[in-house]
């Protein structure tokens, strides 16, 4: 890495944006839970699949989010 580079570590998008995003992971995490349940899996398997897609939708969301901050 050069020295003379600098890393951006703070988040610069809005705070509206970020809870747009973190609302419609919400949303996903919650239908991962009803998917899981109506196949009449355990609590435990609800609770693995809405957190890995609550982590799926987050992260993609946010990538989505960077590219259309830095397209605009």
């Amino acid at each position: 890495m050069p020295a003379n580079s600098t890393q951006q570590l703070a988040c610069t998008h809005p705070g509206r944006d970020v809870a747009i995003v973190s609302l419609c992971a919400v949303v996903v995490s919650l239908v991962a839970v009803i998917v899981v349940m109506a196949f009449h899996g355990n609590p435990l398997a609800a609770f693995g699949a809405s957190g890995s897609a609550f982590a799926a939708a987050f992260s993609g969301g946010m990538g989505v989010l960077s590219h259309l901050k830095r397209a605009a």
